[in-house]
């Protein structure tokens, strides 16, 4: 799920993609409230989705410290039991790690990844805080300066919150009776395309964001105001290749990604 902070208006419109991938989870440190045994508080540091941190209450807070003072306008996590524990999310910042300032709050309603966007806060420490009523678990924490995409998303796409991909192992009897099948794997996919991108704007904004997807995931929004469901924590497996789309430096773009499994 998608939050959008009360009243925020950024001057690239909400029906324009989000893309999370700067975050500064991979060089900061972490602290927590509480940890259980082999369920540490730097474990959400990573891309990975196996590990997880788990407090040891249902009443807890996660704290990156990001090394110094910097700008960021998203979180994103995911690989988390927060829709299943009955949790409450609320991310706060602070300058110092002891006057902190509420940035916005959530409950979510399943396990799917949650993309919080909101107006550009610089600070150096960032907080999860949870209330619920079970103890919850979180595999990813990424928090930066989003990707604003300055085109829409070209149309006939499939929502990757409604893109199922799974593969199956149907089982019968030697007399051809249906008993039912196995799942071997599942998760999500989509394709999106891209047209008429400013070359320099490419060059300077969309570039890095492909060289860090040749090996990491990323959180992705294709049209947060109106669909806010429709958001996947995402990785590509081939590298994404632009094309030059006219006599003027404009270029088109269209990848494949694939996520984490559908609620």
């Amino acid at each position: 799920m998608i939050k959008i902070q009360t009243g925020f208006s950024p001057t690239i419109p909400l029906t324009h993609t989000r893309i999370g991938y700067e975050t500064f989870t991979f060089t900061g440190t972490a602290t927590a409230s509480s940890q259980q045994t082999d369920f540490p508080a730097d474990a959400p540091l990573n891309s990975l989705t196996y590990e997880y941190w788990r407090p040891t209450s249902a009443t807890a807070s996660w704290t990156l410290d990001a090394g110094s003072s910097k700008m960021a306008n998203y979180f994103g996590v995911a690989s988390h039991s927060l829709g299943s524990s009955g949790c409450t999310l609320t991310i706060a910042s602070s300058p110092d790690n002891s006057t902190w300032t509420d940035i916005d709050s959530v409950t979510p309603i399943d396990d799917s990844p949650i993309m919080f966007l909101f107006a550009n806060v610089t600070a150096q420490y960032w907080r999860l805080s949870f209330s619920g009523s079970q103890v919850p678990s979180v595999g990813v924490v990424y928090v930066g300066p989003v990707l604003e995409m300055m085109r829409p998303c070209f149309a006939g796409l499939s929502p990757i919150n409604l893109s199922r991909m799974t593969t199956i192992r149907p089982t019968k009897s030697e007399g051809g009776q249906w008993l039912g099948r196995s799942i071997i794997r599942n998760g999500s996919s989509m394709a999106v395309a891209y047209n008429n991108l400013g070359g320099q704007w490419y060059r300077a904004n969309f570039d890095p964001f492909v060289e860090s997807a040749r090996s990491y995931p990323f959180f992705y929004a294709w049209r947060p105001l109106d669909y806010p469901d429709g958001i996947g924590y995402v990785w590509t497996e081939k590298d994404i290749i632009p094309k030059n789309s006219s006599n003027r430096d404009l270029m088109s773009v269209s990848f494949a990604m694939m996520g984490l499994s559908i609620e």
